[in-house]
């Protein structure tokens, strides 16, 4: 490796082209020709050149930094949506701030960090999902002028993007699935938290399920818990009193349905032939556990690959407040052993 102070200047002598053109290709923007590109970018790795960060920066009034706001980072899917966003950003020299709302501090506080950051153009943008936030603190955002993708939220009104998933339709597979092909007509179902538009679109899309099929829904088999392990272990103790009337139980999410699935399985009650069960993520374990659980896979991959990709769009659009977006992705039904089939 030949090593050498060099410069753009420097780069666009030896490859006997503009600055402009080196800088194009630095950047990934513009045109330059294949074989120019290519020339460029053999002197680069041949020197071992990185452009300063603090001087690009400052050309261009950017931080090459955006926010990623999340509820958390030890969810079975949070990764899926940091890998997404990174994928994307990194390949445009954008760096990630992470915030997770759970850090330590009550959400509240972590909310006015993000907040802050973006009052006072630490960041160039920011992918927020925040799923207890208020239309009053969406307003403070939204008067940021900031560059915004919400996960989860529609917020299309504050001139926000919005990435979405279809809970609602995703519930409707599942309850066809459990109804159509197993013929279970005492189906509970666990709900999460109250604050959660996904908890509630998921519930909706499973009473609706059951009204097409000519099944009433019964109050006493309705639960709520918190989109947890032990939230589901807990509720269990709860579901257990009416236990032998129920045929499925469908979980708002993976976490609670193996929370359940555990205690089932104390109970000597068997997850799959005794009772189904069956959830709702596809977390990246739910294949792996006994018996692997039937549920609705989430694309939290592509949700964080298209938020990264409409808040470059955004930067690069000087008018990035005007007709917002909303985007959804489409669930799957994903049927292994817990709900009875092979």
């Amino acid at each position: 490796m030949v090593y050498l102070k060099l410069t753009i200047s420097k780069i666009a002598e030896l490859a006997g082209v503009s600055k402009a053109t080196v800088s194009r290709v630095i950047n990934g923007s513009g045109y330059v020709s294949k074989e120019t590109r290519e020339k460029i970018l053999e002197i680069i790795r041949k020197y071992d050149f990185v452009p300063d960060s603090k001087a690009v920066s400052l050309s261009k009034k950017k931080t090459f930094i955006i926010a990623l706001i999340l509820p958390a980072t030890s969810g079975p899917f949070y990764g899926e949506v940091i890998r997404g966003v990174e994928g994307v950003l990194s390949n445009k020299r954008y760096f990630i701030l992470l915030i997770a709302l759970d850090s330590g501090q009550n959400v509240s506080r972590s909310r006015e960090r993000y907040i802050s950051a973006l009052r006072e153009g630490r960041v160039d943008g920011a992918i927020i999902f925040d799923p207890t936030i208020g239309e009053k603190a969406v307003a403070r955002i939204s008067k940021t002028r900031v560059p915004i993708v919400f996960l989860l939220k529609d917020y299309r009104s504050f001139g926000m993007d919005c990435i979405m998933v279809d809970n609602f339709s995703g519930s409707v597979s599942m309850v066809k699935h459990l109804v159509e092909e197993h013929n279970y007509r005492n189906i509970a179902f666990i709900k999460g938290p109250s604050v959660s538009d996904d908890s509630e679109e998921r519930f909706r899309g499973f009473v609706s399920s059951l009204k097409i099929h000519g099944l009433n829904i019964r109050e006493d088999f309705v639960f709520s818990s918190d989109f947890t392990f032990e939230g589901g272990r807990r509720v269990f103790q709860r579901l257990k009193k009416v236990l032998n009337q129920i045929e499925a139980i469908f979980c708002g999410n993976d976490e609670m349905a193996l929370g359940v699935i555990e205690e089932m399985k104390k109970e000597g009650i068997r997850p799959g032939k005794d009772v189904a069960v069956v959830g709702f993520d596809d977390a990246f374990w739910a294949e792996h556990i006994d018996p692997p659980l039937t549920t609705v896979h989430q694309p939290m991959y592509e949700v964080g690959k298209i938020a990264a990709q409409r808040i470059l769009d955004r930067i690069e659009n000087p008018n990035s407040f005007e007709n917002p977006l909303k985007i959804v992705l489409q669930t799957k039904l994903i049927v292994r052993k817990s709900c009875g089939c092979g």
